[in-house]
């Protein structure tokens, strides 16, 4: 397989976050327009970047053109080298780059062996293939007459053909000092029995059936096996799959491998320290980017996490995947007599793509609380930086939660967590939100180790009063409200979405149940994959039935970020704990309703807010693009999908109430929201007090359960 040499363009010493971030937007869009109007029309054959460097292939044309973007962009003055040592200089956003150089490739004279396409590009003519090769292997004379790998490496090469077969890998010689490794990872699923389904590879950005592309430039000489600079790890992609987004996340997690295979402690890498604000960023601005080999991560101990506001609970949760991690990178280790270095590298990427979700997405660090279905970043400063920076490209949370209506969902449950009582606040409104400000972003703004409550609600407030002022004249596009928003304001909106850890989507018109009796219904996804397939498994042997959980509207900020969860006799728990702990459910919608009524969407909304406007009198207001809560409170509650396990799940007779006291028994499979006047209408039963199903309810549910897999 051919791909690009990934080199990348430096970046000018002074550039702020702030214009870092403008710039790459920019080019990310430029390589959207180009893949339309270049890549999808089949004038190039491949067209592929790597921060700021794009390389691409024309159709017809041998050989691979690199593009080092210019700076600034895209008004400077782009440098692209090609093959048979072309170089051409184009200003210009990326499309027009590429679309000058296809001009200047036309205009170049016929070469012996070469003819024309029909749209004016030279192409090699089959028959004079052997006389072409010849041409190239003259020009590049100079650079292959050592071309053979030293036995050291070529040993790891034969290792991994043998193991995994020999079109897993491929070398190529870039220069007199290096070569370029190329390794291929088939089968990213992980097969049948894997955790990832179609479903959490599309949420992930990773698809399923294109095969992982892993490059490594090493020295022509002084290879050692299993002793690889983790700097040598240059890029991880899916060959035209434009949506891939854990590129950034597995180079971390490769890097780390090479780093422990030769010889380095992962101990300091997995443990998260606490977050000292002040000294992440350096006094020229810029956040500390050093790599594993140069000491970037963010120094702490365990004896650090037990002294500071950790429970044992957190501990716990720290620890089983630190030693989680340790155990998968022994296994991989332990291939290497076998299959060569090569060959325990992509058996530890195929063993860590299930649990991408369970580490920090920037640093690959554990969490100290259980996963959820999207991935997320840990609270260090330093990806609490760059997540607030580039959150797009660092997780898809932001991508996933896109429909308007989600996201004023959203600010919906952040508001009533902030109008929560005093006594509860600081337990809802977890995680409390990050957002940097000022010149280049590196004033903190907001952030969880220093908590300002009245700033918060100054930026609530905002957020308040403009959805009050529109909530009957529009859809819910909060996108073109930012020009009304003060920046830091636009920021916590979007960090409200970027932090949500769970996938919400709203049901079609045509798919919601008329039972419930609301057009307020989505999809809610929040239980991690490994959790999913236990759950299967459980549901195989025992069945399931399906109940309601309501919770406060002030809940549900954390609910979506950190799980339903057995909050019976802790500090988290609403509503006592009467029949025993455990997760209370119900089969009775009238019954839920009472333990979700009473909270508000933020404060009092403005006058005439109250009222549902008339079908049709604002004709954006559709399914995806509605405000959630045209009335002065909304009443939030999840369908869940229970085990029927009769040893675990307590049913109290004659009050239509479970109690599951184990987390695993439990799913939520959607989400429902009422306003005070729908909930009144609403009284619906999964099951009797006796326990009789409501068979109708029942098979509309898993009906629709199968058409959202």
């Amino acid at each position: 397989f051919r791909s690009p040499i990934w080199v990348a363009a430096p970046t000018p010493p002074h550039t702020s976050f702030a214009a870092m971030s403008k710039r790459l937007e920019a080019i990310a869009e430029g390589m959207r327009e180009a893949r339309e109007q270049l890549l999808d029309a089949g004038q190039l054959s491949r067209l592929d970047m790597d921060e700021e460097t794009v390389t691409f292939e024309v159709e017809g044309w041998r050989g691979e053109f690199t593009a080092f973007l210019a700076d600034p962009y895209p008004a400077g003055e782009t440098s692209v080298y090609g093959p048979d040592d072309q170089e051409f200089q184009a200003a210009g956003t990326v499309t027009e780059v590429i679309a000058e150089v296809l001009e200047k490739l036309r205009a170049l004279p016929a070469r012996s062996g070469l003819g024309q396409t029909a749209s004016g590009v030279t192409v090699l003519d089959e028959d004079d293939d052997d006389a072409v090769d010849d041409d190239f292997d003259d020009d590049l004379a100079p650079i292959l007459q050592e071309s053979n790998p030293e036995p050291a490496l070529q040993c790891d090469i034969d290792k991994v053909c043998q193991f995994m077969g020999k079109d897993v890998v491929s070398i190529t010689q870039l220069s007199q000092e290096t070569w370029r490794v190329r390794l291929c990872l088939s089968d990213v699923g992980g097969g049948q029995d894997s955790a990832i389904t179609g479903q959490t590879a599309a949420a992930w950005g990773l698809d399923l059936q294109r095969p992982l592309l892993i490059e490594l430039q090493l020295p022509t000489s002084g290879y050692r096996p299993g002793k690889v600079d983790p700097a040598a790890l240059r890029s991880i992609w899916q060959e035209g799959f434009a949506d891939f987004a854990l590129e950034k996340q597995l180079v971390q997690i490769l890097q780390d491998f090479c780093h422990v295979a030769g010889g380095g402690s992962l101990s300091s890498k997995c443990t998260a320290a606490p977050a000292s604000i002040p000294h992440v960023l350096h006094s020229s601005g810029h956040a500390n980017r050093a790599g594993p080999s140069e000491g970037g991560y963010i120094k702490g101990s365990r004896e650090d996490l037990e002294n500071h506001e950790a429970d044992d609970e957190q501990l716990k949760n720290l620890r089983e995947y630190e030693n989680k991690k340790t155990r998968l990178i022994g296994e991989a280790l332990s291939l290497q007599d076998e299959a060569g270095f090569f060959g325990s590298l992509l058996h530890y990427a195929r063993l860590r793509l299930p649990t991408v979700h369970e580490y920090c997405a920037i640093c690959d660090r554990a969490f100290h609380l259980p996963p959820m279905f999207l991935r997320s970043v840990c609270t260090n400063d330093l990806c609490t930086h760059q997540f607030a920076e580039f959150g797009t490209k660092i997780t898809t949370a932001e991508g996933v939660n896109t429909q308007a209506e989600v996201v004023d969902l959203l600010v919906c449950m952040l508001m009533n967590a902030v109008a929560a009582a005093p006594a509860r606040r600081d337990l809802v409104l977890d995680p409390y939100p990050t957002i940097y400000g000022g010149e280049g972003k590196r004033e903190l703004i907001l952030h969880p180790k220093n908590k300002n409550l009245p700033k918060l609600e100054h930026y609530v407030n905002q957020l308040s009063s403009l959805r009050d002022e529109v909530i009957h004249k529009m859809g819910a596009s909060w996108s073109t409200l930012t020009s009304r928003m003060s920046a830091e304001v636009a920021d916590l909106v979007k960090w409200v979405v970027a932090s949500n850890r769970s996938y919400l989507a709203p049901l079609k018109d045509e798919d919601r149940i008329a039972a419930f009796q609301t057009p307020f219904q989505y999809l809610l996804i929040s239980a991690p994959p490994e959790k999913e397939q236990r759950f299967q498994e459980l549901k195989r042997s025992h069945g399931s039935s399906f109940a309601f959980h309501g919770s406060p509207a002030e809940n549900w900020h954390s609910i979506l970020r950190n799980g339903l969860k057995n909050a019976s006799n802790t500090k988290l728990m609403s509503f006592g704990a009467a029949y025993g702990p455990g997760i209370y459910l119900s089969t009775d919608s009238n019954l839920s309703m009472n333990y979700a009524h009473g909270s508000r969407c933020g404060r009092v909304p403005a006058k005439g807010s109250n009222t549902v406007p008339p079908a049709g009198e604002y004709k954006r207001q559709r399914t995806g693009n509605r405000y959630v809560g045209n009335s002065d409170g909304l009443v939030m509650m999840a369908l869940c999908e229970v085990i029927n396990d009769d040893q675990n799940l307590k049913k109290i007779q004659g009050r239509a109430i479970w109690v599951a006291p184990l987390p695993e028994m439990v799913i939520t499979r959607f989400f429902l929201v009422f306003t005070q006047e729908q909930m009144r209408a609403v009284n619906v039963q999964t099951q009797d007090h006796n326990g009789k199903l409501n068979q109708e309810l029942d098979r509309d549910i898993r009906a629709l359960l199968r058409s959202e897999e």
